[in-house]
């Protein structure tokens, strides 16, 4: 077990989450045993491939192993609420951007909705502005890294002049920033408030983030003695339960809850 323990520790395996279950194994009826013994141990960097994947017991049904199934979870292409990226905070003018935005609505009522009017104004604008302007990071990195390797191929075969010298320098200070942005952002996802500021890890930073994100997916509703698990079935279900409270609240009703 020693050796087994030092190979996973080693090889960085990783113990995918299990739904369904606790145990694995289960045998006699009056003095029950149960343990976890079977698992499936994946590579950390293969991990990041599938960012919603767990492994499942599935029914027992003649031996005392329980049946584990890998899944990966597949793409997904609902709207994701609009949230501030403090990487933003680092680009050179853009408080005085958003500044400049805010001055310039104007609408006419109460206080509330007046502030509630500019802050969809500016979260249109900043959705636009992160979109077509600042671009995505990761593959604005992925660009320079491929002007960046056609420049070291080209110095491989002959000198490069001044120009292109100093443009390489140039694409790698580009690199070098839009990394520190890819960082604060995953840094962000992460939520990993329990560290300093200097204490960079994109990787343990992208890894935290998938976690959570497997943490918080809905993977099944059970309403009235009926599971779903489709997920267009799973968000009719919670918009319906949303809206019968909120029927019985505006009624006066008693609102009951499992």
């Amino acid at each position: 077990m020693f050796k087994f323990s030092n190979f996973i520790e080693r090889n960085v395996l990783v113990d995918l989450p299990l739904v369904g279950g606790e145990y694995t194994w289960f045998r006699g009826s009056e003095n029950p045993s149960m343990f976890r013994i079977n698992s499936f141990l994946v590579f950390a960097d293969w991990e990041d491939h599938f960012l919603d994947v767990i492994q499942r017991s599935l029914p027992c049904v003649i031996s005392d192993h329980y049946p584990l199934l890998v899944e990966a979870g597949g793409m997904s292409r609902e709207k994701t609420s609009f949230k501030s990226e403090n990487m933003w905070l680092k680009v050179e003018g853009f408080v005085d951007l958003v500044q400049g935005w805010w001055n310039g609505y104007h609408f006419v009522g109460p206080p509330s909705y007046v502030l509630a009017c500019k802050l969809k104004a500016l979260k249109g604008d900043l959705k636009h502005w992160n979109k077509h302007v600042f671009g995505y990071v990761s593959f604005r990195k992925k660009c320079l890294l491929s002007k960046l390797l056609d420049l070291d191929l080209r110095e491989g075969m002959q000198s490069l002049s001044l120009a292109d010298s100093a443009r390489r320098s140039e694409i790698k200070a580009d690199i070098e920033y839009l990394a520190s942005l890819e960082e604060i952002s995953w840094r962000q996802k992460s939520k990993a408030l329990f560290l300093k500021e200097g204490d960079n890890n994109i990787v343990f930073f992208h890894r935290l983030a998938n976690s959570h994100r497997r943490t918080n997916t809905m993977r099944g509703v059970e309403f009235e003695g009926i599971l779903y698990e489709d997920e267009s079935a799973i968000q009719d279900q919670v918009v319906g339960f949303v809206s019968l409270c909120i029927r019985s609240l505006n009624l006066g009703g008693p609102l009951l809850m499992d």
